[in-house]
């Protein structure tokens, strides 16, 4: 037999040898034997899979890292949001207390603390009873000045807080003042309806969101005696609902009295203006349909 031309077979062990010197990359197997009475089971993972899953592994690893940063950062900014938000209240609640106080301090509080007035002369009583919950607190103040010690004011404004919210905001003290008026012409406590509201859930311009207006009752008085009652004393906001059974009072400036005749949206609300000098029984009015009055 004759052998192969030498031109032939060179070319064809170069190719051999050099397919034996290529590094070979065969898949992943794992071989799974755990009973020698079933076959062995083998698994194919190709080449690339663990290459991609360090990569996706560290990606993962660096959005951790990037998110805790961001979190961190968010963090340092909401406690430095609030604690202006604490500064700017602790700031409202003294200028109710005692306005000339903080007109003299510095506004950012960095020098001497804002001065408090404290009761010195003859002290006002009166009760006051929550009407959802039953509370009672007794209110004491300076008849003379109007002022409150800081213990009995922080109090009032949290009796006085939102009822749907739990929020609290300054009350001005000229409100305390006229409803110990009130309660001391009929010799009852007065029964809070409603003090501060949030303005998710108080008219536009409400009274109510700047602790400025009270809803009340009168133990043994009807909604009409209280309502003529706050008129007669020269109280300028009052609101008359008599079928929630509640007096809305505030310390508006011009004169405003209104009666809503419904609690229902669209139902007709009967608007009465006038002077100061304007009686409970000769008011000029006008009759209007839609919402409640706003700044009430």
């Amino acid at each position: 037999m004759s052998s192969a031309p030498d031109g032939i077979i060179a070319p064809e062990l170069k190719r051999l040898r050099k397919l034996l010197a290529q590094k070979r990359r065969d898949p992943i197997r794992i071989i799974i034997a755990t009973d020698p009475s079933r076959p062995v089971r083998t698994l194919t993972i190709p080449r690339f899979v663990p290459a991609a899953l360090l990569v996706a592994s560290a990606v993962l690893v660096a959005i951790s890292v990037g998110l805790s940063f961001s979190t961190w950062t968010l963090s340092g900014k909401i406690a430095g949001l609030k604690h202006r938000v604490v500064a700017m209240m602790k700031l409202a609640d003294d200028m109710a207390i005692a306005p000339e106080g903080v007109a003299q301090a510095d506004v950012l509080r960095s020098s001497a603390a804002v001065q408090v007035h404290k009761p010195s002369g003859a002290q006002a009583r009166f009760t006051m009873e929550a009407g959802a919950s039953g509370e009672q607190m007794e209110i004491t103040f300076d008849l003379a000045s109007g002022d409150m010690d800081e213990t009995t004011y922080r109090a009032v404004k949290h009796f006085m807080r939102c009822r749907r919210t739990g929020a609290e905001a300054p009350i001005d003290p000229r409100l305390i003042e006229m409803l110990y008026k009130i309660s001391q012409r009929t010799g009852e406590k007065i029964v809070l309806i409603s003090g501060f509201r949030t303005p998710a859930f108080a008219a536009p311009q409400s009274y109510h969101t700047r602790g400025m207006a009270a809803d009340i009752r009168i133990p043994g008085m009807t909604t009409l005696m209280v309502r003529d009652l706050a008129r007669s004393m020269g109280v300028r906001g009052v609101g008359y609902y008599p079928r929630s059974q509640f007096v809305h009072v505030d310390l508006r400036e011009e004169p405003y009295f209104w009666t809503d005749l419904g609690a229902a949206e669209g139902t007709e609300v009967e608007v009465e203006t006038g002077g100061a000098a304007a009686s409970a029984s000769e008011p000029t009015s006008e009759t209007a349909t839609g919402k409640e009055p706003t700044g009430m």
